[in-house]
């Protein structure tokens, strides 16, 4: 199963050609940069927790050669290696994979579209009470008067939604002393350089509706889509006050129904200086669940606002309107909910800011090939009724087993 994945990525994403231009700082080492990406790549590949875990592995003769190659790092290697990476070339791995993607048409639409939409999220990877480094936010969770000070990394996400498999486009850091929508404008900035013709609309939660950041993505010729909270906003209250005096449709759901306003050309929102839309979905359902043993129903109520401006004036359909405000849910379940349970998105590896982001990088690299090869190179028969944990694990069955030179059809 692990050569039949490395064949499958090596011809089918140009996997070992992009793997020449991973690179770092170190001088004069005797461990190649690839036997150092692949052993990363093999962790997360087979879902290993721990650098010192995959050192035990390594240390295993014979096991871990056909993957990496002969020569093989230790944990302390790989940790030293990360600090000095360029997360730059796996940054391009992470564009081209997708490309390439979208290109073979491997996505497949979870409803129906014609639009590509990408959801801009923060998530909190890291937080401790005493270790911290040079890139640490800091945050008082004690009282003014016996302080404790906890210190915490949190990045931007950028992922593709509405499709299957989860694909994860890039990421950055939130440094000390700056906002999440800082951090998330230096990511849009880059990634449209690198693919700029990739997304047509982002979908984002309430924090994102802020004039700078919806300026300058609008600028960039990006759709958006924001959550509207604040109740004590201009353009809220505008918004309710038309909601009431105007009828909405009903769109049937499974188990409920949902009620829909579309109002259009609100100005109330007077620092973004162009005229928006707002829609609101009531949405009425059944929602059943298990409780001290006894299956119970209880009735749920759910009242979704969202702000939709495009950079052209376009104004596509409310009902997919609605479906991308829900999809960014796709980043938090198929993405960040996934890779925390089974992927150990939350495990620090090592304690530093360019090594947890380039080890974090590659996490999604081998998050998305994996799936690739899960679904498509796989027969039915194989995997169906599995999970892909499951599958992982026949993944790592193949380094027991051993008995083959290469599971590269051209070694690195």
């Amino acid at each position: 199963m692990l050569g039949r994945l490395a064949r499958y990525i090596e011809r089918r994403w140009d996997f070992l050609n992009m793997l020449k231009h991973v690179r770092d700082s170190r001088q004069n080492s005797t461990i190649p940069t690839s036997a150092i990406f692949l052993s990363v790549f093999g962790m997360h590949s087979i879902r290993l927790g721990s650098l010192n875990g995959l050192e035990q592995q390594l240390q295993i003769p014979g096991r871990w050669e056909p993957l990496v190659g002969p020569v093989k790092p230790s944990a302390d290697t790989v940790a030293y290696a990360m600090e000095r990476c360029d997360p730059e070339p796996l940054r391009m791995m992470l564009a081209n994979a997708a490309r390439l993607a979208k290109r073979k048409k491997a996505f497949k639409r979870l409803y129906p579209d014609t639009y590509w939409v990408g959801a801009l999220d923060g998530i909190e990877t890291y937080k401790s009470k005493k270790g911290c480094c040079e890139n640490c936010c800091q945050r008082n969770v004690g009282t003014d008067e016996k302080p404790i000070i906890e210190y915490y990394h949190r990045e931007v996400v950028l992922q593709v939604v509405g499709v299957t498999p989860a694909c994860i486009l890039d990421e950055e850091p939130v440094l000390p002393g700056e906002t999440e929508t800082t951090a998330a404008l230096r990511l849009l900035e880059r990634f449209h350089t690198r693919m700029p013709r990739f997304l047509d609309v982002l979908t984002m939660d309430a924090f994102y509706l802020q004039a700078p950041f919806a300026k300058r993505a609008l600028d960039l010729g990006y759709g958006l889509v924001t959550i509207l909270k604040q109740e004590n906003r201009d353009l809220y209250r505008d918004a309710e006050g038309l909601f009431q005096i105007t009828t909405p449709e009903t769109a049937a759901l499974v188990n409920g129904t949902a009620e829909v306003w579309d109002v259009k050309d609100l100005t109330s929102w007077s620092q973004l200086g162009r005229p928006v839309r707002v829609v609101r979905e009531l949405k009425k359902y059944l929602k059943r669940e298990r409780v001290a043993n006894n299956w119970v129903e209880r009735k749920v109520v759910e009242d979704w606002r969202w702000v939709v401006v495009f950079p052209d004036g376009q104004q596509p359909p409310t009902d997919i309107i609605r479906r991308w405000g829900h999809a960014r849910w796709d980043e938090e379940t198929r993405g960040f909910g996934e890779l925390t349970k089974h992927w150990h998105l939350d495990h620090c590896y090592h304690h530093h800011p360019v090594a947890m982001l380039a080890i974090r990088l590659i996490l999604y690299l081998a998050l998305f090939l994996t799936s690739l090869f899960f679904q498509r190179n796989l027969q039915p028969e194989i995997r169906d009724g599995k999970t892909r944990l499951h599958l992982a694990g026949l993944l790592a069955d193949d380094l027991v087993r051993g008995g083959v030179a290469s599971f590269w059809e051209k070694p690195p």
